[in-house]
């Protein structure tokens, strides 16, 4: 009965033009109201009204639509305007922008669920679901704050739903594809943003480190610096991107040139030595196979990786260091690159008024604090999710306990606030997902490009995997989110699709 009325109501040219005429009065009504709250000027009321015209955004547009606006807003929009107007909290727009992908995921899922009864829970999914269980865990046995929760939900839990829209195939192959593409052209752009910043913005610059301007379109601020490593990172990825595609013969010599020498020039602007000392581990790790099959092949690439490790720690000498001060940490006097990469690897470094420490001394430190004073909670669970954190929104339980920062890297951050088991989630859940895209790549039913870019994931989740103890830019950075997305929603995907799970 229900059908036969909807159908008349439709097929009824005056029906049509009765819904119509609701239609546009509603939108004209709706229209009048947000002209009236803006004018008042009001937050609080607006934001219920802007999150409803989102909701209708991601509802009437296709889901690839709204990964697109991910994509170029994470890469290319939050970073500068942080940077150059001081708008940082634009970069919250990308990740609820990628929670509303929620939205059209439930309602694929549904249509699924109703044509296909005895759809199970992909084995890629059980990571995430293990993660956001035992972040809400440690989160309720300590001391939860609401500010807290706020605060880490940006780098907890936002950014999930885009990984599940690649994973259930709500964007094409061909989509993927195009991203991967996309990146390259990304870090292209980060060269002409980097010369900028190198002879406009550094001169200038008051700190000991002025090349830590130097972060592309990534984020960060003029004064104090920002996601230089993340981007080196990118970029990482990116060369590795045109030199597998150039090799397979999917992309011609010129743009593979043009991809690896901007990447080269924009590291040796950033100083960024970590992920120089990587190139070689990342170049290695792709071309593995090799050594048995092709032995000079490989030998010829990793002699190459190791020379432009050379190359670039003696530009970073001439370039960057010169007369800059060497006393800012109180044991290593440092005199050259390879001092300061030592320098970095030492258990008790630490500035001369204790207010910076070493990486390596703030994990001696989390262990003192935790496991060596019998802690057994805190070591496993941590002390909830935002508990390092501090933003205008709130301040963590731990941000004030401490006279320096304790949320320098991911591992960090995963310890502090969801311990031992939840850092071992996420570490897993890299790991898993490279072994998965590397299985998925050696299927001959997914086409050779895709086979590809598995490949490349697998050595990009990782490379994600060793710098967790570096950065923090597997938490804090939007764009490192959304290539960490994509190289695990991606590997989830064929295994869905391959039932190789």
């Amino acid at each position: 009965m229900k059908a036969e009325i909807s159908s008349s109501l439709f097929n009824n040219p005056n029906s049509r033009k009765l819904v119509l005429g609701l239609l546009l009065f509603s939108v004209l009504l709706l229209s009048v109201f947000s002209g009236i709250l803006a004018v008042s000027g009001n937050l609080i009321l607006l934001v219920p009204l802007l999150v409803l015209y989102g909701v209708f955004f991601i509802l009437a547009t296709p889901a690839a639509w709204t990964v697109w606006i991910i994509f170029w807003g994470a890469f290319l929009v939050t970073g500068p305007s942080a940077y150059f107007i001081r708008f940082s909290q634009l970069q919250w727009f990308t990740v609820l922008v990628s929670a509303a992908l929620l939205l059209p995921l439930l309602l694929d899922l549904l249509r699924t669920r109703t044509s296909n009864k005895s759809m199970s829970i992909p084995s890629g999914l059980w990571g995430p679901i293990f993660l956001i269980i035992m972040v809400f865990f440690s989160t309720v046995i300590d001391q939860p704050r609401f500010s807290e929760f706020i605060n880490a939900s940006r780098y907890y839990l936002l950014m999930w739903p885009l990984m599940l829209v690649i994973m259930f195939g709500l964007i094409s192959e061909k989509m993927i594809m195009q991203l991967w593409k996309a990146l390259m052209i990304v870090a292209i752009l980060q060269f002409p943003m980097a010369i900028y910043q190198y002879f406009f913005v550094v001169p200038s610059s008051g700190r000991n480190s002025p090349w830590d301007a130097v972060i592309g379109t990534f984020h960060g601020a003029i004064e104090g610096g920002g996601d230089s490593a993340a981007m080196a990172i990118m970029l990482l990825i990116a060369m590795l991107t045109a030199i597998a595609l150039w090799r397979e013969g999917k992309l011609d010599g010129l743009r593979m040139a043009l991809v690896v020498l901007f990447g080269i020039f924009t590291l040796g602007l950033a100083e960024v030595k970590a992920a120089v000392i990587l190139l070689p581990v990342v170049i290695g790790i792709y071309y593995r196979r090799e050594l048995l099959k092709r032995p000079v092949e490989f030998i010829v690439a990793m002699i190459g990786a190791v020379l432009l490790v050379g190359v670039l720690f003696t530009f970073y000498e001439k370039l960057h260091y010169g007369d800059v001060s060497t006393h800012t940490f109180k044991k290593n006097q440092v005199t050259s690159t390879y001092d300061r990469v030592v320098r970095a690897l030492d258990p008790e470094a630490q500035t001369y008024d204790g207010r910076e420490l070493g990486r390596i001394n703030l994990l001696v430190n989390w262990w003192k604090n935790n496991v060596s004073s019998g802690d057994l909670q805190h070591s496993l669970f941590g002390y909830g999710m935002g508990a390092t954190y501090e933003s205008r929104i709130g301040t963590g339980e731990l941000v004030n306990r401490f006279p320096y920062k304790i949320n320098t890297s991911s591992s960090l951050i995963l310890l502090w606030e969801v311990g031992i088991l939840g850092h071992l989630v996420f570490l897993f859940i890299l790991l898993l997902g490279a072994k998965a895209s590397e299985r998925a790549a050696d299927q001959n039913d997914v086409p050779e490009i895709h086979r590809i870019f598995l490949r490349i994931g697998a050595v990009g989740l990782i490379l994600l995997a060793l710098t967790m103890p570096y950065k923090n830019f597997h938490l804090y950075s939007n764009p490192i989110q959304f290539l960490m997305m994509l190289m695990l929603g991606q590997a989830a995907y064929w295994s869905r699709i391959l039932k190789i799970g």
